[in-house]
């Protein structure tokens, strides 16, 4: 008797704590999601949306096991991004309003890949724990597309992911890709899914990417790869790493620690981790030239790093950052969406949301 009652203690505390509210995502719901499913990023005039902020929220409500703000964020993304259809053509990047005539629509409708693979990815996910075949089959033709339209087979490199549809082949032998944009756990997840494709290529040629484009262990913004093997620094933003490369760091840190790939990326990154630790807080831009940190220091970032600091087993950096981010003031206006989303992505995961399973696959709270 007294066993069984254990037990049932146990697990009533297990739900409870599984069903718990999540604050952040009620506030971010709440601040910059519009009642028809539109992230709005307000730091500008033109109030904008983008398929990023689009693809987190979809991660986000899946997370959350909130499927009604799932279905409303992908409905407005398919109308209004992919002109009804996410078969058929990939999304616009950015939607908003027009500054001559204030009416709102697509402001450029060349695509994003990482958004297009996080939205895959969410569907895929969201198709296997809600198990709904729709978005199993949205998640299959979308990740095609990716392959058909953001893919490219660089000569005596192979198979790897462009950051959009247009504009990322410089010339016929030099191509400019962002780290930022290969999440290994994606391509792991779609090379388990579509295994008669090339998502296990572009797996290893991702991770490969990743090791050679790092200076001295820091992720630059962008890098220029050519197709006689070579990796060079981009000149217009190789020589910093910002407002994309934090989420290397992200991706890396939330990864399983049964991948393969984590452990060597870790030793790869460890100069930046270093860096991290020594200075106690992360800048907005951090120069390639002198291993320094400059600018502001975005909460966000701190947020972004969590999970890098909890797979280099550094509980002191993080519980600081974590009590940093905790006494932040809720903020009421959409100007701070980029924060915002690293807040949400990478401190739930600190408080075990979610995860990524060996195989990619996510894994939530709420199924577990």
């Amino acid at each position: 008797m007294k066993i069984l009652l254990t037990v049932s203690l146990l697990l009533l505390s297990f739900c409870l704590h599984a069903n718990e509210s999540w604050t952040d995502w009620e506030q971010f719901k709440r601040v910059y999601i519009s009642p028809q499913g539109r992230v709005i990023d307000g730091s500008s005039s033109q109030m904008v949306t983008t398929s990023e902020g689009q693809s987190y929220a979809l991660l986000c409500a899946l997370i959350a096991n909130d499927k009604p703000t799932f279905d409303r964020v992908l409905n407005w993304t398919e109308i209004n991004l992919a002109n009804g259809d996410l078969t058929a053509q990939l999304p616009a990047w950015i939607w908003g309003k027009e500054k001559e005539s204030s009416s709102y629509h697509v402001l450029d409708a060349n695509s994003a890949a990482d958004s297009d693979l996080w939205i895959a990815y969410a569907l895929a996910e969201a198709g296997r724990l809600w198990k709904d075949y729709r978005y199993k089959s949205l998640s299959y033709f979308l990740a095609e597309r990716i392959l058909r339209e953001e893919s490219v087979n660089i000569p005596h490199y192979g198979s790897i992911i462009l950051p959009g549809k247009v504009g990322f082949q410089l010339n016929t032998s030099t191509w400019r890709l962002n780290p930022s944009y290969l999440p290994l756990q994606i391509f792991r997840r779609f090379s388990v899914l579509y295994p008669n494709s090339p998502w296990q290529a572009i797996t290893q040629n991702s991770f490969k990417f990743l090791a050679q484009s790092t200076q001295k262990g820091f992720s630059p913004e962008w890098a220029i790869i050519t197709d006689n093997n070579r990796i060079i620094a981009d000149e217009k933003e190789g020589k910093i790493g910002g407002y994309n490369a934090i989420r290397v760091y992200l991706w890396l840190g939330m990864m399983s620690n049964e991948d393969e790939f984590k452990a060597p990326l870790i030793r790869v990154f460890a100069p930046m981790l270093n860096v991290i630790q020594t200075d106690g807080f992360v800048a907005e831009q951090f120069d390639l030239k002198t291993n320094v940190q400059i600018g502001y220091k975005p909460l966000g970032f701190s947020a972004a790093v969590l999970p890098f600091l909890a797979s280099a087993n550094d509980s002191i950096r993080r519980n600081e950052f974590m009590e940093k981010i905790n006494a932040r003031k809720l903020s009421n206006s959409p100007d701070s969406y980029y924060d915002s989303v690293l807040i949400l992505i990478g401190k739930s995961w600190v408080e075990k949301r979610y995860w990524f399973e060996k195989d990619g696959a996510l894994a939530t709270q709420w199924s577990h």
